[in-house]
């Protein structure tokens, strides 16, 4: 991978800010044409600097008024048990992130949901039966203050 310079910032700046820019919009920010943008953007693209475009969706707009933060602890740190709760894990799509971590608690999940029912009927059904899974501590969140996927380049 090449090294990153200033016009390839400016670039990843403008996409961070909006991620549905069109290539024009994007050179016109970075100072450059349209083609040597365009190459650019492919080339970050093929490093894996630039992992997608997302768009960014209201949750409560859609109905997931509840996020809640598990942490979990698992019955060994086998490869096999970390493997199937990661293969488990992927599988569920009330969770936003999940998070393998050295401390406390070995998983850090944000999930979203519905409700606080929504929640109970998840936990029972599927998050205390996911595989390897010895402790799990739940908080429901009051409020997001800040959440951003943009990283401070």
């Amino acid at each position: 991978m090449r090294t990153l310079d200033e016009t390839d910032l400016k670039i990843l700046r403008a996409m961070q800010r909006d991620g549905s820019l069109t290539v024009a919009e994007i050179a016109e920010q970075a100072g450059l044409s349209q083609s040597p943008c365009s190459r650019r953007i492919l080339q970050m693209q093929e490093d894996g600097v630039i992992k997608g475009r997302h768009v960014v969706l209201d949750a409560g707009k859609l109905g997931f008024h509840t996020a809640v933060i598990v942490w979990l602890k698992l019955k060994n740190h086998e490869r096999a048990t970390l493997d199937a709760f990661k293969r488990a894990v992927r599988n569920i799509p009330e969770i936003q992130s999940a998070v393998l971590m050295l401390g406390e608690f070995d998983f850090h999940l944000q999930i979203a949901v519905r409700d606080i029912a929504h929640y109970q009927t998840l936990m029972q059904d599927q998050l205390v039966t996911l595989p390897g899974v010895r402790e799990m501590h739940s908080s429901v969140v009051l409020e997001i203050v800040k959440s951003t996927p943009a990283l401070p380049i």
